[in-house]
Order: C-alpha cells, then structure tokens, then sequence
C-alpha cells in the first residue's frame, strides 16, 4: 500500500472533520461552543491516537509527526498565497489605528507572561516556550507553528507542536469563555441570547463564472491551482538557491532557517507582485481579469487553513505533553485571563461607543482567530449592524506593520541561544516587550481621553 503514502493522512484529516460537521450539528452543547469544526476534528484524531495508538501499535501516535507537520506547513502556505492573489474590492481607504495599537500591545502582553512564567517556573526550558503563547493566541497555528518549527532544536524537537498547542488551548479558552460572556451580557442588556453558534456566513458572494463560446479549456479552479503552483513553485527555487548559497550551518544556516520557517511570506510577496503585473495588463487594456477569482480562492483558502488547523493538532504526542504538558497549560491560562482583563479594561477607556462589541470581538480574535471574534460578535450583534467587525479587519492590518518591530524583540532570545549572554539578551527582550505593551497602552488611553479614537 506504499502508493497510498500521504494520501491516507488526507483522508484521515477529511473523515475527522465530517464527524466533527456531524457532532456539532447533533450533538446538545458543541453547538454552544465557538470552535472551528477543523479543529474539533483534529481534537478527536488526537485523543482516539493517543488512547488507542499504545494499545494497539506499542507506540505514543498512528500519526508520523514528521509527514503531517510537512502537511501543515505547505497547507499554511499555499492558504496564505491564496488569499494574497484575491482582488480587493473594499472601497475603504481608512486604517483604524486605535484598534491595531490595541492588537499589538496586546500581543507584547501575552509574551510578557510567557517570559515571565518561563523566568519564575519553567527555568529549565528556552525562553521561546513562553513566547510562543503570543503567537498561537494572537497569530493564530499558523505563524505559532512556523515559529516554533525554527525554534525546534531550542525545544527538544517540540517546537512546532508547542506553538500549534497554544493556538488549540487560545481557541478553546476564547470559545468557552467567550460564550460565557456573551450571555452575561447579554442578560445585562435584557436579550436572550442565541443559543447556538454555526459556521454559517452573513455574507452574499458573487460567483465568478469563466466561459468561452464552445468549451472552458481551463475552468477556474484548475486556472487558480496552476497560479498558486508556480508561485509556490518559484517559493522552492527561492529555498533551494538560499540552501545552497547559505548552507545549514553558522549565520547562513539561522538565515535559511529564518527564509524556511517564513515560506508563506515569501509567497505571499511573490503573488503580490504577480498582482502588479495583472494590473499593468490591465492599464493597457488586456482583458485578464480571469487570472484571480475571489471566490475560489477563498475556498481554496478555506480548504487549506482547515487542513492545517486539524493536521497541526494532530502533531500533538505523549513525550510532548510529558515535556511541556504542564508549562502549556499553566501559561495558556494565565495568558487568556490577563488577556481578558486587559481588554476589559481598554475597550472601555479607548472606545465611545460599543464597548462590549469591541470586548467581546477582540477577546475572540486575540485568542483565536479573526473568525472566533466575529463569531462571538454575533453573539450581540447577531446581524453585525455595528462597525466593530469591519474595524476589527482592518485594524488587525495596522497591527501587522506595527508588530514587525515586535517580532524582532522576540527573536532575540533565539538568535543568544547558548551564548554567554544569554540571560543577559532575555531580560533585554523582555524589557521591549514591556516598554513595546506600556508605549501602546499610554498613547491609546491618552487619545480616548481625547475623543480621537472610533
């Protein structure tokens, strides 16, 4: 059966997630829980693997951790450069700088309490096992587990797995926690509260249909899967020539191993390129617009993202949660209720109106992902009447620009591994990322005394 090789994960992966569609839909009280089925999916594969695996096999996992995180790590790019070549059709040109500050300070908090954890019990491990817990919350499995697959030597070969496993736990947390609020407000305001929650969208998409006169040679799925697989394509020649020119070893090696770990980015500045050219065609007239159809390309966006949601818990083993069970656990819940916290705190004092959307809509995002805040906004908001989710987008694309500098604050711990000076550089990084959260907090509590903010 060797010629079924990797397929057979895929097949896993797709089986998972039809039970998981199936228990939510059935089953009381999943339904009541703001969690992605690909998630829940892959949560189901983990415990069957790890009851059933050392029973019938002698071993701590069915999976081969090293095949599925390959998965994950290609799903992760090919989603991103997907939705990298969509068309943008929003006619809005503001930027909400109040609530990308707020994301950002809001990440350097969530490191804070990682370093700070590491530094008072868990001095035994490198301090990237503390500041993972930004990304997976704040970023998302995605950048968490590209992260931590460039920090893996540093965490025992768990790198991947660790960063992929703060994304779960924030998930959770933002999901049970996030409905418990949702109702307590809602009783405060006197509504009853929906008590379901489905993957449903609230919104209307036009499907973009390629034809020619006798037979489409290309259909648009197929013409969208060829884009993608020469920008990715030209992602490897990029790797290959930076191997090559840089080896494994020294600073050229944390360099490759930096360019490896970012593939999605380079992707995704690759298809932003080829979108500049399709509009130079198109200034001089060319007819191209078939070359990127949004609406498949959210699905295949869609597709990848779920792929790699359920593939990255199931990278979870035994010996990891051996190793990190406890510091996971620990860190993830401190990190989701100071997260709480602060952003009760500072939606109230930056925002004038619709405090409790923006609350409810950030806690959401910032312990999941941008669709766990706008389900949980639905919440009390259920038709989103209010600006709060369309301000939620696009300041998480201020947040963007303005956490650059942070990301090079903690890669500074990586970059002293097994220096002299290693402690030295870690206070240093946890100093920016306390001066990084105090500068944000102090200008956007400044500015909502003001009235600038939203």
């Amino acid at each position: 059966m060797q010629e079924w090789g990797i397929i057979t994960y895929f097949l896993l992966i797709g089986v998972l997630m039809f039970v998981a569609k199936v228990l939510k839909t059935w089953v009381p009280g999943l339904n009541k829980v703001v969690i992605p089925t690909a998630l829940l999916g892959g949560f189901i594969g983990l415990v069957l693997s790890l009851i059933l695996a050392p029973i019938v096999i002698g071993e701590d996992t069915f999976i081969d951790v090293d095949v599925m995180g390959y998965i994950v790590y290609h799903a992760l790019a090919i989603g991103f450069i997907a939705l990298a070549l969509k068309r943008d059709t929003s006619k809005i040109k503001k930027k909400i700088w109040s609530t990308g500050m707020l994301i950002t300070s809001t990440y350097s908090l969530q490191a804070i309490v990682g370093i700070i954890l590491v530094f008072l019990l868990f001095s035994d491990k490198f301090l990237g096992s503390g500041m993972l817990v930004a990304l997976g919350f704040g970023q998302g499995p995605g950048l968490a587990l590209s992260i931590g697959n460039m920090w893996t030597d540093m965490l025992g070969g768990n790198g991947a797995t660790l960063g992929v496993s703060y994304a779960f736990l924030g998930f959770v947390f933002g999901g049970t926690i996030g409905v418990i609020l949702i109702n307590i407000i809602s009783r405060k305001r006197g509504f009853v509260n929906s008590k379901k929650y489905n993957e449903e969208s609230t919104s209307t998409a036009t499907v973009e249909i390629d034809m020619v006169k006798e037979i489409s040679l290309l259909d648009g799925l197929t013409t969208q899967a060829i884009i993608i697989s020469i920008i990715y394509g030209f992602v490897y020649l990029i790797l290959l020539l930076a191997h090559s020119l840089l080896g494994t070893t020294g600073i050229g090696g944390t360099v490759y191993g930096l360019l490896k770990g970012f593939n999605f980015i380079i992707g995704i500045l690759i298809a932003l390129l080829y979108k500049q050219g399709l509009k130079a065609f198109e200034k001089k007239g060319k007819n191209i617009r078939f070359m990127t159809n949004n609406y498949v390309l959210s699905n295949i966006a869609s597709f990848s993202f779920n792929i790699m949601i359920a593939g990255s818990v199931l990278t979870i083993t035994l010996d990891f949660l051996a190793s990190y069970g406890v510091q996971l656990i620990v860190t993830a819940a401190v990190a989701g209720i100071v997260t709480l916290f602060y952003l009760k705190y500072m939606t109230k004092r930056i925002y004038g109106n619709y405090n409790d959307e923006y609350f409810i809509g950030l806690f959401g995002m910032l312990t999941g992902v941008a669709s766990t805040g706008l389900a949980l906004l639905k919440g009390i908001d259920p038709n989103l009447e209010t600006p709060v989710a369309e301000e939620m987008v696009l300041g998480s694309g201020t947040a963007i620009s303005m956490a650059l500098p942070l990301f090079a604050i903690l890669f500074i711990p990586s970059l002293a591994y097994g220096t002299p000076n290693e402690t030295l550089w870690s206070w240093i990084a946890l100093l920016g990322c306390i001066l990084y959260t105090m500068t944000f907090t102090i200008i956007l509590i400044i500015r909502g005394r003001r009235g600038v903010n939203v």
